[in-house]
């Protein structure tokens, strides 16, 4: 079952010492789907996993109005300008509630925000706001 709820987007960028930092954004209104299922091989070895599938209507409540730019267009931009804007690229994390978060972290801050609440790891996305009417603009988000 879909969910509304807020989430935070930790978007990974490399800080000048070439260690990784996430800028966080708040979006309201996404939806939240979290699916768990279950296998077992031929030697009857059991194995569970999650995935999750998250979805942001185009026209969300974001953050300080941050607008959305291009994973290539995000990587081309400095911190200062970074920190106006939020992206979608593989290898950002997702937390499915919102944080009172405004400046980035490091991996280790990262690290125990997961400690604490659930943290989703990007494994795909998808910019689903060129065509269709407003009502069905997204991004749609696959993780782990």
């Amino acid at each position: 079952m879909y969910v509304q709820t807020a989430i935070t987007v930790f978007n990974k960028r490399l800080s000048a010492d070439r260690r990784e930092v996430y800028f966080p954004t708040c979006i309201r209104s996404a939806s939240f789907l979290e699916n768990k299922s279950s296998g077992h091989s031929t030697d009857g070895a059991h194995s569970q996993s999650l995935a999750y599938k998250l979805r942001i209507p185009a026209n969300a409540t974001v953050q300080n109005g941050r607008g959305y730019v291009s994973e290539a267009e995000y990587a081309r931009l400095d911190d200062a300008a970074a920190a106006g804007c939020w992206t979608l690229q593989t290898g950002d994390y997702v937390v499915p509630m919102e944080t009172a978060l405004a400046d980035p972290i490091d991996a280790g801050a990262l690290e125990e925000l997961a400690a604490h609440s659930q943290l989703i790891h990007v494994k795909e996305y998808a910019d689903n706001t060129i065509r269709g009417s407003a009502a069905v603009k997204h991004w749609r988000i696959g993780g782990e």
